[in-house]
């Protein structure tokens, strides 16, 4: 194994970068996960790369995310596209060490939710069970609240402790992003 770790923004991404990363979505989570990455995503979001003798075996994205919670305002990344092409072979967990010396490094917290906390938890990142309730998207159009009651959290805690403030309190955390 000759494994290498490489973060890129999405502005720089390469045409094929972009595709082989719709490949793995496609794999993962079916042919309408399709994203324009330059257009879904902020371009200044970051991937993560592992790769194997130059060729890319797992990747995510972490995306900006602003959140204005308890009257404080917290710049988080939201963890998605979690994507190991090859199972069983450690390209998740040298991802997500990678992800944690990212997120270290920024002093970020990071949040996302999954249906698959046991690999996560197992790996270093905190877990909570169907977290998501606690998060609210609220349209900026027409103040819908729209509610998603399926997925537990993984996370992060960076230096701000956000994903601590809202573990300690029972309060709906209103996020301006529907699906990261």
């Amino acid at each position: 194994m000759q494994i290498t770790i490489e973060s890129k923004k999405i502005n720089e991404l390469s045409s094929s970068e972009m595709n082989l990363m719709n490949k793995g979505r496609i794999i993962n989570f079916g042919k309408d996960s399709i994203k324009d990455w330059k257009k879904d995503y902020p371009l200044n979001s970051e991937v993560i790369f592992v790769k194997n003798k130059n060729k890319i075996v797992s990747f995510l994205v972490l995306r900006p995310i602003k959140i204005y919670y308890q009257k404080t305002n917290y710049n988080i990344y939201g963890i998605c596209s979690v994507i190991s092409f090859e199972k069983c072979r450690n390209y998740g967990r040298i991802l997500i060490s990678a992800t944690i010396n990212f997120l270290q490094e920024k002093k970020k917290s990071a949040l996302g939710f999954t249906n698959k906390t046991a690999f996560f938890n197992k790996v270093g990142l905190g877990t909570e069970k169907e977290f998501i309730k606690r998060f609210v998207y609220v349209d900026p159009k027409t103040n819908e609240k729209i509610y998603d009651d399926d997925g537990d959290g993984i996370f992060y805690n960076g230096k701000d402790n956000f994903i601590q403030k809202v573990l300690s309190r029972n309060s709906i955390v209103e996020i301006p992003t529907l699906h990261w």
